[in-house]
């Protein structure tokens, strides 16, 4: 083999080594769970407020409401948010794939680190509450062309 032959193996094992690396999903094991993340469950549309439910809870459960992106094939619904301080926004895998919320830029993810929130599987959903003012983007890690932004004020 010519020295030009194996030069070229070579550049081209270390470039296909390096796609590999930066495509791969990230590994859920070694990717910290931020403290503010919660995981809540999905309410049903079978579900009504108690008789006992004040007016204060109904608001809260409407405020909260209005924070709630779906994930589907299509991106993120609605793709950019606007919140005040100290509000959470909780997002629900609707697709039959797997998603994942991650900050910008891709594939470094660290522009807001606590965004990172990883793998959320099909009917699962993951919440974070931002505590300080300033828009955060963010993007589908495995499809990286799905993007969306939370504006907090």
């Amino acid at each position: 083999m010519s020295k030009n032959v194996v030069v070229a193996l070579v550049i081209i094992i270390v470039l296909a080594l390096a796609g590999w690396f930066l495509l791969k999903p990230q590994n859920q094991s070694s990717t910290k769970t931020p403290t503010n993340v919660t995981l809540t469950p999905t309410p049903t549309a079978t579900q009504s407020p108690t008789p006992a439910a004040t007016k204060g809870a109904m608001m809260e459960e409407k405020k909260m409401n209005k924070n709630i992106v779906n994930i589907n094939s299509n991106g993120f619904s609605p793709k950019n948010v606007t919140i005040k301080v100290g509000e959470s926004v909780t997002w629900v895998n609707k697709d039959s794939e797997d998603h994942t919320v991650n900050s910008d830029p891709h594939p470094t993810h660290t522009s807001y680190p606590p965004l990172n929130l990883g793998l959320i599987k099909p009917g699962d959903q993951k919440s974070l509450t931002f505590d300080q003012a300033g828009t955060y983007k963010y993007h589908d890690h495995l499809n990286p062309s799905l993007t969306g932004s939370v504006t907090v004020e």
